[in-house]
């Protein structure tokens, strides 16, 4: 029981850091081999890290960074390494079968060239809806924290979606969503870059 208690709390802790930050950033790099590079980097705000510290019983935020290795290989990922210091987490690892939910839900797929060159994302209600479905129990209770509409078959305005989740968590960790962006970089094999950023709050409402 202490094991899976540890894990959730890294998971958790893991998943709120990722998201609930000003930007969060993800990368992904496709290859020659066309194996495909992740790079996430964020970092959880103050009244989010005070409600993990508060659920966790610990003092100072932390991963068990093997933990987390382990869930990712088990969802397709390889090469993982994953990084905490204070409210900030790094994770590298790379998807050499397009095996992992980011590319089965339909989230990120080749472009339509022949030779795969690039990659494109595909961010719909229906995508984010797979991408919640295809992942493993663990991912999806952590998702499950965030209330969010989408992965509920739910429709809610970001304003009645915010006020849910102050009700809920309190304003200040309603307002650190608000406030936060997610910053998707695809990279080619050619090197060309191509950014898009998208607010946290119209992600998990599912409002394009």
């Amino acid at each position: 029981m202490k094991t899976l208690n540890k894990l959730w709390i890294a998971l958790t802790f893991l998943s709120l850091s990722l998201f609930v930050s000003c930007t969060t950033e993800i990368t992904l790099t496709l290859k020659a081999d066309d194996s495909v590079d992740i790079q996430f980097e964020g970092g959880a705000g103050a009244a989010f890290t005070k409600m993990i510290l508060s659920a966790s019983g610990t003092e100072t935020p932390g991963i068990d960074t093997q933990a987390v290795s382990y869930e990712l290989a088990k969802a397709g990922f390889e090469n993982v390494k994953a990084k905490a210091q204070n409210s900030n987490v790094s994770i590298s690892m790379s998807d050499k079968k397009h095996s992992s939910y980011i590319f089965t839900s339909g989230l990120v797929k080749f472009s339509d060239d022949k030779k795969h060159e690039s990659l494109k994302t595909q961010i719909t209600r229906k995508s984010l809806e797979d991408f919640y479905n295809s992942s493993d129990e663990q991912t999806r209770m952590i998702l499950d924290l965030f209330l969010s509409p989408v992965f509920n078959n739910d429709y809610m305005s970001e304003e009645e979606y915010l006020e849910m989740l102050a009700s809920f968590y309190g304003e200040p960790a309603a307002k650190e969503v608000q406030d936060s962006f997610v910053k998707i970089i695809l990279i080619g094999k050619n090197g060309k870059k191509e950014e898009q950023s998208l607010p946290l709050v119209q992600l998990l409402c599912g409002s394009f």
